[in-house]
């Protein structure tokens, strides 16, 4: 039997903690980036609706050009 003199729980117990901060970071660093990549998705499907909404002719050239330019 094997005796290591007690240092050996604390050492399992950073282990521990580095792993659960490891996972976290990961959890964190997905959300963050399908957030990000998300966005300009929005932002590319906005525009798509309001060129559908000016060819249909739901808006004039001015109100068309305004709603996009707040888009930018």
């Amino acid at each position: 039997m094997h005796y290591y003199g007690g240092w050996m729980w604390p050492m399992w117990g950073l282990m521990m903690v580095f792993w659960l901060a490891v996972i976290a970071l990961l959890v964190w660093l997905a959300v963050r980036y399908t957030r990000t990549h998300s966005n300009g998705d929005d932002k590319e499907s906005a525009r798509r609706i309001l060129a559908e909404r000016y060819a249909r002719g739901e808006l004039d050239t001015d109100e068309y050009h305004h709603r996009l330019d707040n888009l930018r």
